[in-house]
């Protein structure tokens, strides 16, 4: 895995802040006068999205390819370099 694995934010040493992106659907089904009911089916997935930030808002966040989420479940840094230059 490349990258540097990260704890903290780079910038100033705050906490990083993980967000996946999830859809939710609620499926009905139109009834035969045409009325929507108030029963649904609902259904989930997941989306390809997923950001990370600062919870102390210094500016420092990452887009999906800027960071990566290892197979050993640790946060790899593609981005900032050790003194949170870009």
């Amino acid at each position: 895995m490349k990258g540097t694995i990260r704890g903290r934010c780079p910038r100033c040493g705050g906490k990083i802040i993980y967000s996946e992106f999830y859809q939710n659907a609620r499926d009905y089904t139109i009834r035969k006068d045409g009325k929507v009911p108030n029963r649904y089916v609902s259904r989930s997935g997941e989306l390809s999205e997923s950001v990370a930030a600062c919870e102390n808002g210094c500016g420092a966040y990452w887009e999906d390819e800027d960071f990566s989420i290892g197979q050993d479940g640790m946060f790899y840094d593609n981005k900032y370099t050790e003194d949170g230059q870009t």
